[in-house]
């Protein structure tokens, strides 16, 4: 990779942005972060990863200091659970804000999952190729953080469970089809209605994650409240959860699927090998989240959101 600058295009620093040239003000901290920040493009290509490297120093020194803020209230040093806190605390920041700015550019376009990123407006390149590198950098940060350095013993390396290597071959196989969207300029309206729908529950799963935690650390655990919130963060969490992976995903993914490998712009505008490609990695996330699902069914049958809900009658279900 090199950093470098492109004399055949226009130096976007020296073109100040103007307030009424993006209709979505959500977007324009994203636009102008993105054109201010130096590029470093993938040899061969115009694709950037000096914004995503940015994004993944700047997270990892987020975990950092959330470690450390959980050190000075008394959770364990070098602790995984305290690792781990610590993790769920960055993540719910990364999906908070995703969210905000995935919800903004999808409703700025018409929406076609095979669409072309070319004939697009300049700012609408820059929010796409913006926001996916703020996730892909968020991939790379916990993907080194996480699987590597947190989980490294002498001698061995990183030791990883059975867990650990379903979420690592997920962030790798997540940055590939943003990465590859983004080389054939198509296809990433797919990647980010996909990515919408996937981070939407992050943000109470990890919640749900840091009670738990909170409620096995001895400085936590005698918190009067924290059971009752905790049961219900994770009712909540089932609930959404249940509505992305069950009566959301799959109708995003199969409109993918037929607008990709079904429809004449589709096959045009994204390469079919390319197509056939994306689809094990849509379907298999659908397929690889059915133990969570099957996991938040038990949670809302046996927790107050049920009961209340459906009475004594669902827990003979």
């Amino acid at each position: 990779m090199c950093a470098e600058s492109r004399p055949s295009k226009v130096d976007k620093k020296s073109t100040p942005l103007k307030e009424d040239e993006i209709p979505s003000k959500e977007l324009r901290s994203w636009v102008t972060d993105y054109r201010e920040t130096r590029k470093i493009y993938i040899p061969g290509t115009d694709v950037d990863v000096g914004y995503a490297l940015w994004w993944a120093m700047l997270f990892s020194l987020k975990r950092l200091f959330w470690r450390y803020a959980l050190y000075a209230l008394g959770w364990p040093r070098g602790s995984l659970e305290t690792y781990f806190t610590s993790a769920c605390v960055v993540a719910i920041y990364h999906s908070a804000t995703l969210l905000f700015g995935l919800y903004a550019i999808l409703r700025s376009q018409k929406y076609v999952p095979s669409g072309k990123l070319q004939p697009s407006p300049s700012w609408y390149n820059d929010a796409t190729h913006s926001l996916m590198s703020f996730c892909t950098g968020y991939m790379i940060y916990d993907s080194i953080m996480g699987y590597v350095v947190e989980t490294w013993q002498p001698g061995k390396g990183p030791v990883l469970t059975a867990d650990d290597k379903l979420y690592l071959g997920h962030h790798i196989l997540t940055t590939l089809y943003m990465m590859s969207a983004r080389c054939i300029k198509a296809g990433h309206m797919s990647a980010m209605s996909l990515m919408f729908n996937g981070e939407f529950s992050s943000p109470f799963m990890n919640l749900s994650f840091i009670l738990e935690k909170m409620l096995q650390s001895d400085c936590c655990r005698n918190f009067g409240w924290l059971p009752s919130l905790h049961v219900y963060a994770e009712q909540l969490f089932s609930i959404v959860y249940l509505i992305c992976r069950v009566a959301v995903s799959p109708f995003v993914i199969g409109h993918v699927t037929f607008d990709l490998l079904f429809t004449k712009n589709g096959r045009r505008d994204v390469p079919i090998w390319i197509s056939l490609l994306w689809m094990p990695l849509c379907w298999g996330v659908q397929f690889g989240s059915i133990g969570w699902i099957m996991t938040c069914i038990e949670t809302i049958k046996t927790g107050p959101f049920g009961e209340s809900l459906f009475g004594a009658s669902l827990n003979e279900l």
